[in-house]
């Protein structure tokens, strides 16, 4: 397993879908910041510093680019197997389905980590730049590493669309998306078991991210349903890897065959 992993790790040196995350998080603190701008005079936050760009970031990268990034290069990971046509050479030797996909998986979770590092370094250059105040040793330990915390609990909600999506032939695109809806709709669930069971939220809730002030929330949250709540993600995840060892191959994605097709083919025949 360990072999695979470091085979794996070697690969991203020929990753250029990996600009798609740089891009992403790069962006994130920007367009928080100019959210703040945008508004009108009498809604701005004046106290506006360091601890709430660090608090606006979390909540983008876990509902938005986070999501998007990690589903779209941990399918891709899995799906190059198949575009690249190097499976049909992975599978001649003994390793099984489930160990090469699940040393995919422990890639993209230590990207999420990376990912989290690079989040709060670009988070303190931005707020550096537009002269944000109250940068302290304290904030930066405790909301950096909130940051780092949020991105791989994100990753873990996002290993079962990692999985499902990254089988399908070309799927890590469409999957991307469908997992931004389901970030996104983490900001209609402000009390009750939604609030603390669903994955997105739950993951926020253990990482002790204040959801009162960016979804609106009604209720304090559960954390042990925050924990139930990212544990099903875990064991579905678990579940899906197994059943990868009865395929040797991926799924191809449906297309729908163009009408009069075969009679062209005939006719120039």
């Amino acid at each position: 397993m360990w072999n695979l992993i470091q085979a794996e790790w070697l690969k991203l040196r020929r990753c250029q879908i990996l600009l798609v995350g740089i891009v992403a998080l790069a962006v994130c603190p920007v367009v928080q910041y100019g959210t703040q701008l945008m508004l009108a005079p009498e809604y701005r936050d004046l106290n506006y510093d360091f601890r709430h760009l660090f608090a606006n970031v979390i909540w983008g990268n876990s509902q938005v680019f986070l999501p998007i990034s990690l589903v779209m290069i941990g399918g891709w990971f899995i799906d190059r197997e198949t575009t690249h046509d190097t499976l049909k050479n992975i599978i001649t030797v003994p390793v099984s389905m489930s160990k090469l996909l699940g040393a995919k998986l422990v890639i993209t979770g230590m990207l999420s980590v990376v990912f989290g590092v690079y989040s709060v370094g670009v988070t303190l250059l931005t707020g550096g730049i537009v002269g944000l105040k109250g940068l302290t040793p304290g904030m930066i330990l405790t909301s950096g590493g909130q940051v780092v915390a949020a991105s791989f609990m994100t990753y873990l909600v996002c290993m079962p669309m990692i999985l499902i999506f990254g089988q399908m032939r070309g799927g890590y695109l469409g999957g991307s998306i469908f997992t931004f809806f389901l970030g996104y709709s983490m900001l209609f669930f402000k009390s009750g078991l939604l609030l603390s069971a669903y994955p997105f939220s739950a993951a926020l809730i253990l990482t002790g991210f204040d959801m009162t002030e960016y979804n609106g929330a009604s209720s304090p949250p559960d954390y042990l349903l925050a924990a139930a709540g990212i544990g099903f993600v875990i064991l579905a995840a678990v579940l899906l890897l197994g059943a990868s060892d009865r395929q040797r191959e991926m799924k191809p994605l449906r297309r729908k065959k163009r009408k009069g097709s075969r009679r062209r083919v005939r006719g120039r025949r």
